[in-house]
This record gives structure tokens, sequence and C-alpha cells, in this order.
């Protein structure tokens, strides 16, 4: 879009309704395609015949019960799916879960589960899909790494992908979560967590060797922490990310000998290098690692990989553009094409005819001619700390007024790719500061660890002092701002205006935290409990003076609250209280409470709803 030109003001229902299409697989052998496609509250399983072109749909659900947390094929004639739903375990304690089935994909199939149910007393998996390789020890078995036995302490099984029959391959130990396996399917690694001392250990089973051995042990959010990706083909060379001057980086271990000596892959000199690695199906190797910053894309380590990568950005030049799949003997692949402007286009190619074709946009309605750029702007903390935000301005627009949108997490960050939220604001009129205030990821460990026991100080600040700056380079006009965010953005949202009272006309939070200790506490029941106190941090005094809920009587400005009532990550009486305290202190707020709502606002009709209420808001509150 050109720089003065005015966009027309979509419908509501172009940003809520999410992404129409998703994880779209191809069959090993290049066959086939399946995806799921998304219909307002309904997801449908698409299986599409490439060399007859014909589609249908496998199945369907509306998401209500449970949802199709992922597919994938397990052979060229069988797909595997995992299953996600809330569940209710001992104590009344509610949980996610997961459940793994298969299915033959052909229309009218059979949907088998791949875990038997366990009798009344005997413990019941609350996680059942983590598939660890497929194709072993042939095309109709896959391992599964389970915890069927001892809550919290896998075995590895070997399960048979038409019927569901399981065989014990590798068993539980002491002090092991859970079990990666190499390439030829030999279990190789096991993960552990010690949740008494909140530590982290990686054992290892070298080539040759009988004899398993601690190759890495970390306090949780160590420097020292250790990812493994994956093994190459041949089992002495495995692959993890690890601190490298600073920033998360890819090795190249060699187990076959004693002190696992490691090779630097890739490294970048600013940001931590956070994706998963690429593999060649055609060689059963690593050849690269996804990684996306401001521009950057896949980067390989393989030169015909990155002869192959090339080839795509030059003919697809203005996105950033992903190999997301292969065909086994990597000639037919997929491609995931998406910008900031370009929300996501599915490609499928064909390296023997060179040829290229687009499959499917995921959103519908929204490109160049209706999205903008985000512009990466730098800025110094009160205290000198150099922080990356992103100002999405609307076209013709620069005096338009800001939504400060804080992300979530806080261990997450934003970045110059599409998000709806984002979009929606802006094609609205709204200009959009997204600030990865410290403790954000992707900068580092130093700066991620000034997250940790630190809720509401410099991380606020941070995010303060960006408006300030926005201010002060007459980008913003002062009287004219509004805060928003999600989960741990909605708690910056009110800690914001009850912190800074005049800097703000009005704060909307979804599925917000407001008392610190009580969502410590709420983790009392869950292995993450230790986990949780050392990341929130155990000085009462400062949890409660950090609390929105114990800041109300400074708050002048409106207040719009939404909470859904099945949320598993923040209680819906965060949100319920806090509606509370501010009604008792006279204090403008609306609270809008979506029944059986989810944290991420995974149904349709949540979405609608979401997206209705913060529209009706800022139009009364911080009109353009």
């Amino acid at each position: 879009m050109a720089q003065g030109d005015k966009a027309a003001v979509l419908p509501l229902e172009t940003f809520y309704h999410g992404e129409r299409l998703d994880q779209v697989r191809l069959s090993p052998d290049g066959s086939k395609l399946i995806a799921l496609r998304h219909v307002k509250d309904d997801t449908l399983l698409q299986l599409i015949d490439l060399v007859s072109g014909d589609a249908v749909y496998l199945a369907r659900t509306d998401n209500i019960k449970y949802k199709i947390g992922w597919v994938r094929w397990a052979n060229n004639s069988h797909l595997l799916l995992s299953f996600r739903f809330g569940g209710v375990r001992g104590m009344g304690v509610k949980t996610h879960e997961t459940r793994l089935f298969s299915m033959e994909a052909k229309e009218g199939a059979e949907i088998i589960p791949m875990v038997a149910r366990t009798q009344k007393d005997e413990h019941q998996s609350q996680f059942q899909d983590d598939v660890i390789k497929i194709g072993f020890p042939d095309q109709d078995h896959f391992l599964l790494s389970l915890d069927r036995e001892v809550a919290g302490q896998d075995n590895v099984y070997q399960v048979n992908v038409k019927t569901g029959k399981m065989k014990l391959q590798h068993k539980h130990k002491p002090g092991i979560n859970s079990w990666m396996v190499d390439r030829q399917g030999v279990v190789r690694v096991g993960l552990g967590y010690d949740e008494k001392n909140v530590e982290y250990k990686i054992r290892l089973l070298p080539p040759g060797s009988e004899d398993w051995m601690t190759a890495w042990q970390w306090p949780a959010f160590s420097e020292q922490a250790v990812s493994v990706l994956g093994f190459g083909k041949d089992p002495k060379d495995l692959y993890i990310r690890a601190n490298h001057e600073g920033r998360n980086a890819v090795f190249k271990v060699d187990l076959s000998k004693a002190d696992f000596p490691r090779t630097l892959l890739l490294s970048h000199p600013q940001y931590d290098l956070e994706g998963g690695l690429i593999y060649s199906e055609a060689k059963d190797e690593p050849v690269g690692i996804y990684f996306s910053a401001d521009g950057a894309d896949s980067w390989y380590w393989d030169e015909e990989f990155k002869a192959f990568q090339a080839g795509l950005d030059k003919v697809l030049p203005d996105t950033v553009n992903y190999i997301s799949d292969l065909s086994q003997n990597d000639r037919t692949y997929l491609v995931y094409s998406t910008s900031v402007t370009s929300p996501g286009t599915y490609l499928l190619g064909d390296r023997n005819d060179k040829s290229l074709m687009a499959l499917a946009e995921t959103n519908p309605g929204l490109d160049e001619t209706t999205l903008v750029a985000k512009q990466k702007i730098q800025y110094k903390a009160r205290d000198g700390l150099a922080i990356e935000g992103y100002l999405s301005v609307p076209p013709g627009s620069k005096a338009a007024p800001l939504v400060v949108f804080p992300h979530g997490g806080p261990f997450s960050s934003d970045n110059n790719s599409f998000d709806p939220f984002t979009a929606y604001l802006v094609n609205k009129g709204y200009q959009v500061f997204q600030p990865n205030f410290r403790g954000s990821t992707g900068y580092g460990h130093e700066f991620m660890s000034q997250a940790i026991g630190q809720y509401g100080m410099a991380m606020q600040d941070d995010i303060t002092d960006g408006v300030q700056y926005l201010i002060a380079e007459g980008l913003v006009d002062p009287k004219r701002i509004c805060i928003m965010g999600a989960s741990y953005g909605g708690y910056a949202a009110l800690l914001g205006v009850a912190r800074t009272p005049d800097l703000y006309q009005c704060a909307i939070s979804f599925a917000g935290v407001f008392d610190l200790k009580e969502q410590r506490s709420s983790y009392r029941k869950f292995t993450s409990y230790n986990l949780a106190k050392k990341q929130m941090g155990t000085d009462n005094d400062l949890l409660e003076q950090n609390s929105p809920i114990n800041l109300v009587k400074q708050i002048k400005a409106p207040v719009l609250l939404i909470h859904g009532t099945e949320d598993r990550s923040v209680s819906v009486k965060q949100s319920r209280w806090m509606a509370d305290e501010l009604k008792s202190a006279k204090k403008q707020v609306q609270y809008v409470e979506l029944e059986n709502a989810t944290h991420h606002l995974d149904y349709y009709s949540h979405r609608k709803a979401t997206f209705e209420q913060i529209d009706a808001f800022l139009n009364h509150y911080l009109p353009l």
C-alpha cells in the first residue's frame, strides 16, 4: 500500500474469523495433501488427491468437546491426529489433555484410538500424543513416549497405526520424563526435570555404549540451558541449541567422543535462533533451521538447500518463504509464504518440472492492499537499556490515536509478522505500538532473565518509556492513548493505568492477571509450582505491591475486562475479582465473561464477541 493511501475499513469478521486453513501436510510419496479448514466454529479435515484433483472431507469437529491439535501422515495411507480438550483431574483441577488417534486417509474411515482406556484405578496419561518417530520399525508402526505406568515417567511404545496395538520398547527410568530417539529408532536421549530443585537434565546413550550418562544439567532459567533439536543420519551427530556469546545458537555435538565436543553451525549476533530443524527426507539429515528476524528467513548449512531457498526467494521476492514440507524424495514440496502485509499463502512446488502453484491463502481478504508494514523502532529505557519495539501506522494518519499493545507471556516477543489484532486496529485507523520490554525472548539470556521475579517493575517501565519516547518524537498525541493486552499483556494494561494514570485514556484486558500471589498459588497442584515460584518470585510484599487489584484507587481511565470461563492458564476469578474491586471503588469498568471460552480464544464465536466488545469500547473511549 502506498504511503498516503487510505485503506477501506474492513468488516470485523475479516479479522476475527482466524486462519481459514492450516496444518497443510504432504504425503510421503507427494501424491496427496491434508489440511485443516476452519469454517466459523467448525474445523474440517480435508484430503486432496494431487493426481486426480479430487477433494473430500474426512472428519469434522465443532471444537466444543475437542479440537484437532495436529494432524500428520503416518505413512502414505494413514494419518495420526492429536485431539486436545480441557479435562478435570483429581481435586477438581482443570487441565489440558491430549488423545491420539489414527485413521485411514479415505472418506468414511473409522477413527481409531491409539492409547487404550485404562482401568479405573490405573494412571490415565494427561498427554498422549508425544510421537517421537514415525515409520518404525516399518511403515505400519510408530514410537510413542507415554507415562502409562508411572505419572510423569514415560515408557517408549511401538504402536501399530492401524490397530493401536502397543508393544513396550523402552521402560521408564527415575528422573526421566520423556525420551527421544535417533534416526534409526534407538532411544538415545532422556529428558528430565527435578521439580523439587527446579533443575533440568539431559541423559545420553552414546553410540556403541551400554551406559547412560548425564551430559548436561542446569537450574531453570539458566544460560547453561540446552535444547535437543534432533539427530543426524549418523547417530553420533546430535544437534542442539545452546548459549553462544549470550545468544542461543545451533551446534552439532559429537557423541562418539567422551567430552561431547560442539561445532558451531549457526548463530546471530543480536537474536536467539529459536526455530526447529529442517530435515531433508532424501538425505535423512538436518540441513538448516527455521528462523526469522526482520527479513532473515530459514538458515541452512547444506549447500543444496541454500541454493533451493535462494531460488524460491528470487521467485517470491517480497515474502519470507518457508519450505514447510517435503516428499520422501525431496522433489515435491510445500512452501508457506508470508509477511506482515501477506498473512500466509501455501504453494505446491515440483523440483523436477520447476513448477510452483499457489494452493490457498490462510486469511483471504487481507493482503498488501489492506495491511501495512510494521516499523521497527529502538529506544532507551530510563536505566539506559536498549529496547526494540514495532510501530504500525495507518497510511496518511501519523496523528492517529495510539493503542499500546504489550505481548503476553511474558516469555515471548512481538515481531514484524502479521497478527490479527494489530491488523484490525491499524485498518480501523489506530497506530499500534508493540514493545519488546525486558524479559521478552529472542534477545539473549541476560535480557530474558530480567523478567524473573520482576513482574511490574522495570518491565513495566520499559512500556511506559516507549510511549514517552513516541510522544517526545512527536509521533503520538499524548491525550489519545489506550493500552490493551492479553494474559501478561492484560496485566501490563491494568498496571499501566494504575501506575501512570494520566498517560492512558482507557485500558482493555483479555484474560489478564491482576493478583500475582493468587496466580502463583494457582500452580500449587501442578508439577510446575516451584518453577512458577522461581519465575514470579517469592517476595509476597513485592507481589502485592505489583498487583493491579491492590492499586484500584489509582486508576482513572475506563476499563474493559474480558475473560473466558474455561481458561486453563489464568482463572476467570482474576477478572471477576478485579471487576468487583473496580465497581466497589466507583471506577468505570465493563466486564464481559465469555461462557466456555479458552485462554487463546480458540472458538470463532468467542473471537467474534471479543472483537465486537473491543470495537465498541474503543469507539466510545478512544474515538477516531
